[in-house]
Parts: structure tokens; C-alpha cells; sequence
């Protein structure tokens, strides 16, 4: 598990802690995202014909960043977000099949966080976990409808991911999944009882003990199962929705201050950071 990169949250940094838990490496920092989002801002401003305001609506000084800034912080690895309710083929494959994809990036207003195989295993690097989190494949199916079920969007990343000493480790290593699986519930209910614990899951008591039985048993479950009837499987644009949830996240702030250091050569410097990691492989 200590090989395995994860931030935990540091201000409003999630997009950060997402991008680089998904790329597992220190890739992104603030500053780069900045100079991204100013990027955006300039080219949005040169569609605007109304005299353009000083406020961004990719960022600000709190670490707040947009989906269109973590759109473009994935192009320089040719890695895409696909919204999961969309038509696209591998979506649908997505919703089919969650465990024969790589990852998922999940989004709630001003949160984001990653969820990715590494290895032969899952993992929920939420940044409000200390530490990575084991799930079983029954586990990530029932947290991502549920997840759907409580608003959130949810992307599955399309691409390759970059290899990591972690993804090649838990590729030959076989953990001992009911053990871990286990210790961790035992984990949460001692945090519960201490009242430390911040359930970013989403959900109830009832359903996340369901959940939990479902991935110590490792029962046959049938992914295509409607777990709660109030679940909605209706395709909507999970993308317009997230665009609508990070502008009205941000309506209510104001205008950054003081403006991050720019760079005309971000796209270059982060290609080249892509391709010195790529070199050591």
C-alpha cells in the first residue's frame, strides 16, 4: 500500500490530488493548473463579444479548478474523460462491466476524486482518506450506482494510463483482500464512534453495510441488478451537468487577486514531464 500515490486534501486542491493519484506521480501542482486555467480563460475571453470581467470561471486562490482545466491537464497524457451516462461505446461498456476499465474519476460540485485499478486490485483514492482504500469488484459496482444515485458525475478515463512501481507490484502480489477488507470497516467504525469520520461515500448506514457484506462474501452478484429502486438509469449529459455544477460552484466567489505566474510553455513543460517518465520505463 505505501507504494501507492495519494494525497490526502490540502485546501481545495482535489482536481490536484484526483489528477495525480490518477497519473500516480507528482505531476500537477497548483501553479500548473494555474497557468492551464489562465490558458482557457484567454480563449474563452476571445469568444466573448460583451467586454470580458476580470473573474475566472476555470479557478481561483482557494485551489478551485474547473472539469475543462482537468480535461486539459489529461490531453498532454492522450487521456480523455468519457461522462459514464453517455452513448459512447465504452461507456456503455462502463455501466455494463465496471471492472473491465481502468479507472474512474468522480466529481460533486467542488470535489474530485479517482478511483483506479492498480494492479489486479481497486482502489478509492478519495483525498479525504488518509490512506488508499481497498475495494473489491462487487464494492466499486454498487459505489458508483450509489454514487450516481447521490448526484454525483462520474467519467471513465479513456487511455493509457501511465505505469507505476505500484501498478507493477500489485500486478505480481496477492493480498489478502477479506483481511484487508475487514480492517478497514473496523477502521471506519472505530472513526464513526470517535466522530472523525467524514463519510464521502454517499451512503446511508443500511446500504453501506450491504455493501460491505457483499464485498467480504464476494457473492454472485449481477451487475445489471437495480440495487434501490430509487436509482435513475436514465442517459443524461453528465458532462453539461458537471461544466453547470463547477460555474455555479464558483458564481459565489470572488475574483482571484493576485494572478498566478503564467507560462506561454505549460503545454510543452508538461509534455516533457510526460515523456521523462515515460523514458524511465
Amino acid at each position: 500500500m505505501e507504494l501507492i500515490h495519494h494525497e490526502t486534501q490540502d485546501g481545495l486542491l482535489c482536481a490536484q490530488h484526483c489528477l495525480n493519484s490518477l497519473l500516480q506521480g507528482d505531476y500537477y501542482s497548483a501553479i500548473d493548473l494555474a497557468n492551464l486555467a489562465q490558458d482557457l480563460d484567454r480563449l474563452e475571453q476571445g469568444y466573448m463579444t460583451e467586454k470580458s470581467t476580470p473573474e475566472s470561471s476555470n479557478y481561483d486562490d482557494t485551489g478551485f479548478f474547473s472539469i475543462q482545466v482537468i480535461q486539459k491537464a489529461l490531453e498532454a497524457w492522450n487521456l480523455e474523460l468519457i461522462p459514464l451516462r453517455s452513448s459512447n461505446q465504452l461507456a456503455c461498456l462502463a455501466r455494463q462491466h465496471p471492472t473491465e476499465l481502468k479507472a474512474y474519476i468522480c466529481n460533486y460540485k467542488q470535489h474530485w476524486y479517482t478511483i483506479r485499478k492498480l494492479g489486479k486490485y481497486w482502489f478509492n483514492l478519495n483525498s479525504m482518506f488518509k490512506r488508499p482504500e481497498l475495494i473489491s469488484d462487487t464494492y466499486l459496482t454498487v459505489l458508483l450506482k450509489q454514487l450516481e444515485h447521490e448526484g454525483y458525475s462520474i467519467f471513465v478515463v479513456n487511455g493509457e494510463l501511465p505505469n507505476s512501481q505500484a501498478d507493477l507490484v500489485l500486478n505480481e502480489t496477492d493480498l489478502n483482500t477479506k483481511d484487508i477488507l475487514r480492517k478497514q470497516n473496523l477502521d471506519k467504525q472505530d472513526l464513526k464512534k470517535a466522530g472523525e469520520l467524514i463519510d464521502c461515500s454517499g451512503f446511508d448506514n443500511d446500504e453501506l453495510e450491504k455493501a460491505i457484506k457483499m464485498s467480504l462474501e464476494e457473492t454472485n452478484f449481477d451487475p445489471n441488478e437495480k440495487l434501490y429502486p430509487s436509482l435513475a438509469n436514465e442517459e443524461d449529459s453528465e458532462l453539461k451537468r458537471a461544466i453547470e455544477l463547477s460555474l455555479e460552484a464558483n458564481s459565489n466567489r470572488t475574483s482571484v487577486n493576485e494572478p498566478m505566474p503564467s507560462s506561454s510553455n505549460q503545454a510543452e513543460d508538461i509534455r516533457k514531464k510526460r515523456l521523462e517518465f515515460l523514458n524511465k520505463q
